[in-house]
């Protein structure tokens, strides 16, 4: 039987968990007011992205008919010389680099932005006297028994390793990829792979049986032994 908690300690746990319930909620409710913020800032970075990229293409043609005039010593079909197009370059190169200073200064206010939030919520929990790790640890009881490869107590749907010397025994249907209750015979990982490697005991008595006929009687086919009527009941 597990031991009986105080009422002190249980109150104190109940006291914990309602702090924490109203700290979260606050901060949901922060949150909703956050996400216009991130919409804004995603969507103006998504702006600039588009912007550099235009500035970009436009500099790599006027780079191209910089080379072009360069290599035919002489103005292009509209008249325009090497020293335009390598202005016209540079001016547009200036232009895509000002639009990624932008884009960083965005990111760090985004940055900034989440962080506050994230240090709102420590001190919160910290002026409420919340610590994380108590209120997880009363998530559970700390003498239930726990099952399957992730040592958890029992909870939701669970499924038996039909082996008979299963170490654990049972397991929850998401930590082996179930999503119904398996039809027939089901082994889990571990005994399934024991399975795959561990001999058959029948085979290997009639495998023995077989090569005991074989050496003693080597002229006899091996037809001619009863090996179907043994007085086993396989």
């Amino acid at each position: 039987m597990e031991p009986e908690s105080s009422d002190f300690e249980q109150g104190h746990v109940l006291n914990g968990l309602k702090s924490a319930s109203e700290v979260l909620d606050d901060y949901l409710d922060s949150i909703y007011n956050l996400s216009s913020e991130v919409v804004a800032n995603l969507e103006e970075l998504r702006h600039l992205d588009e912007q550099c990229e235009k500035l970009s293409a436009i500099c790599k043609e006027c780079q191209e008919k910089y080379f072009a005039c360069i290599d035919s010593d002489q103005k292009d079909e509209d008249g325009k010389s090497s020293s335009y197009w390598k202005n016209m370059a540079e001016k547009y190169f200036e232009e895509a680099l000002q639009k990624q200073d932008e884009k960083i200064a965005i990111a760090d206010n985004f940055y900034n932005l989440l962080t506050r939030h994230f240090e709102r919520l420590d001190e919160e929990l910290a002026r409420n006297n919340i610590h994380i790790d108590e209120v997880l640890e009363n998530e559970f009881e700390p003498h239930e028994p726990v099952y399957c490869v992730c040592k958890r107590p029992e909870f939701g749907h669970m499924v038996q390793c039909d082996h008979p010397k299963c170490e654990t025994g049972w397991y929850h249907w998401e930590c082996v990829g179930l999503s119904q209750q398996p039809s027939g015979q089901w082994f889990c990982p571990d005994c399934e792979f024991i399975q795959a490697v561990e001999p058959n005991p029948i085979e290997s008595i009639m495998h023995a049986i077989e090569n005991f006929a074989m050496y003693s009687y080597p002229g006899q086919p091996i037809d001619d032994f009863p090996l179907n009527n043994t007085p086993f009941n396989w």
